[in-house]
């Protein structure tokens, strides 16, 4: 009987150790699976967690060793936990990807040059949690301040990643957004940074002492002129979108003393679009700071993103027709619309305040049908102060507008991701509404059905 006793104790604590022992053995197995594939499954909205298609394909195209220094002060909090996440996918996907955590405090010798270049550079310090990126002698700096933006729930870690890993691959040429000067142009210094991070080099020249630019991947982008175009600069302007070139221009209608009738004369009478200089807002759609919202229409820049909750956003706005003498060679459609609830200095209804139009030509001397693609917009919102603001789809209206005039191959289309727990936006309708709702109906009805109920169990 003992000796039974004795063997069944004997094998439990076998059991209980070999259990013991198989347990972290696949701990151990998993840790080590951890660093080359990932486990982990991502339920959030944003698939914060898993790298897009787009990425991916950057990735697999990288067949030299890159170094990621993750630069750090030693210190743990969720903001750094998240990015050295999604860093980890990176090496996951190409072991030419390795992803390494430098003490910046401690180890100071190994990045304090690099931090301090930063510094000189851009006259501002590298937060905790930036990178460096480095292959061979080749190298750059990402701050990790770009990284999250808390208050409006939205992380850009993979899209500047990958925008800068991209630099690193061969045979990848962004394109060069030339921003026009000399008529009082203005654009944010948050849409260039935009810009930039979607994989574009921005710079600027004036259109009367400089040239346009040849490639017709590029992109003139005017905005908010305050001054008209003389007659040789739309002469000029005119000559590259012959060519195959692509041009934005937004106007600003809050600027009173403004006429450009140069500008608007070309636009009526080579693109047959017409522009109305009558403000138009939409009351029923404001959000705060004067922001409208409006509806995207279909076309392959507001595909992506219709299906999406965010909607295009505009400031105090010009309007659109389309000329009735239109050239036969010129596509005009709209791109983003105001509601029905819309009104100007003289009527109300949907007004079209943003436009996108093509125009083929026949280049006979290589038989070449030569397309130039031209948007313009009623608010210089659109593009100024909106692209930075989450709430609105305006980044991805802009980013997407860019690559498909550059024909979608030459520019990164990964887009900031969603935060666990992002924050609602709603128009000034929409908030009364809701609240009319939530505090005068339900309450009033709780109240009711709570009568009822004590007057019928009061007289039963």
């Amino acid at each position: 009987m003992k000796n039974k006793k004795f063997r069944y104790s004997l094998n439990s604590k076998a059991f209980i150790v070999g259990a013991v022992i198989i347990v972290l053995l696949f701990n151990a197995i998993l840790i080590s699976l951890d660093s080359k594939i990932p486990l982990e499954f991502d339920f959030t909205k944003g698939k914060i967690y898993e790298l897009s298609d787009e990425t991916n394909a950057i990735i697999d195209q990288i067949d030299e060793p890159i170094e990621i220094i993750f630069m750090t002060q030693g210190t743990e909090d969720e903001d750094l936990s998240l990015i050295k996440n999604i860093l980890d996918k990176y090496s996951q996907r190409n072991s030419n990807i390795s992803v390494r955590e430098v003490n910046a405090v401690k180890n100071p010798v190994e990045v304090q040059k690099y931090i301090q270049e930063y510094i000189n550079t851009y006259g501002s310090a590298l937060t905790e949690g930036s990178l460096l990126i480095k292959q061979g002698e080749r190298y750059d700096i990402v701050n990790s301040a770009d990284f999250l933006n808390r208050n409006q729930g939205y992380s850009y870690t993979e899209q500047i990643v990958t925008t800068k890993l991209a630099n690193f691959v061969d045979g990848m040429t962004l394109s060069t957004v030339y921003l026009t000067t000399g008529h009082g142009e203005n654009l944010s210094a948050s849409t260039v940074k935009i810009l930039e991070m979607g994989g574009y080099t921005v710079k600027s020249f004036d259109t009367l002492s400089e040239e346009f630019p040849t490639d017709n991947k590029s992109v003139v982008l005017i905005c908010a002129p305050r001054a008209d175009f003389s007659v040789e600069e739309i002469d000029k302007l005119d000559k590259y979108l012959e060519k195959g070139g692509n041009a934005q221009i937004y106007f600003e209608p809050l600027y009173d003393d403004v006429s450009t009738p140069n500008l608007n004369n070309y636009l009526a009478g080579d693109w047959g679009i017409e522009r109305q200089e009558q403000r138009v807002y939409d009351f029923a759609n404001l959000y705060d700071m004067g922001y409208m919202v409006g509806e995207l229409r279909d076309h392959e820049i507001t595909t992506p993103i219709k299906d999406s909750e965010k909607r295009g956003g505009y400031g105090p706005a010009n309007s659109f027709t389309i000329a009735t003498d239109k050239p036969s060679n010129v596509v005009v459609s709209p791109l983003l619309s105001t509601t029905d609830s819309a009104i100007s200095d003289s009527s109300s209804g949907k007004f079209d305040v943003m436009m996108v139009a093509t125009r083929e030509k026949m280049n006979y001397e290589t038989n070449e049908l030569i397309t130039g693609r031209l948007i313009v917009g009623g608010s210089s919102y659109i593009v100024n102060e909106l692209p930075a603001d989450a709430r609105f789809a305006n980044e991805d209206i802009l980013l997407n507008s860019f690559n498909w005039m550059n024909g979608g191959d030459t520019s990164l289309t990964v887009r900031a991701k969603e935060l666990p727990g992002g924050m609602m936006s709603m128009t000034s309708t929409e908030f009364w509404t809701w609240f009319v709702i939530l505090v005068v109906v339900v309450p009033l009805g709780t109240l009711a059905a709570g009568i009822v109920i004590f007057v019928k169990r009061r007289y039963k």
